[in-house]
């Protein structure tokens, strides 16, 4: 009886140790900052890790297709600051000109290579709360 239970009691510290070591040694390596596009290009180089996600806006008239649709090149810019994204997979259906985006990738010789591509507009979803025919004290 006696070995039974401190065969149960090593199994319990043995997996409790693996899943403390998955925990921090797993979320880690899977942070990816959300940076601007001043900072990366600012310290481009400099970055321990290798994979950022930034969010910006596409500018007008950068996108360019390529044959298959498969792979897209575009400017994405915050203020003043651009950058070349360079993106392969489906586009997103509300990709287009001045869509917000929000990107995943790294960087490579002043382009971003993007594995991640999503499409924000919170506007779409927004309620109208406005009622343009009755006063606000119309009960009252």
């Amino acid at each position: 009886m006696e070995s039974q239970r401190r065969k149960f009691v090593i199994l319990i510290v043995v997996v409790s140790l693996i899943t403390f070591g998955w925990i921090t040694v797993g979320t880690g390596a899977e942070e990816v900052p959300y940076v601007s596009i001043e900072k990366l290009l600012e310290k481009q180089g400099t970055w321990k890790q290798d994979r950022f996600r930034l969010g910006g806006l596409v500018e007008e008239g950068s996108i360019a297709y390529s044959s298959d649709r498969l792979h897209v090149d575009f400017t994405m810019f915050q203020d003043d600051d651009r950058l070349t994204v360079r993106y392969a997979g489906l586009t997103p259906d509300m990709f287009r000109d001045g869509a917000e985006v929000i990107i995943e990738g790294r960087i490579h010789e002043g382009v971003f290579l993007a594995d991640n591509l999503m499409t924000k507009c919170a506007s779409r979803y927004e309620v109208d709360l406005t009622y343009p025919d009755a006063s606000p004290h119309e009960d009252l």
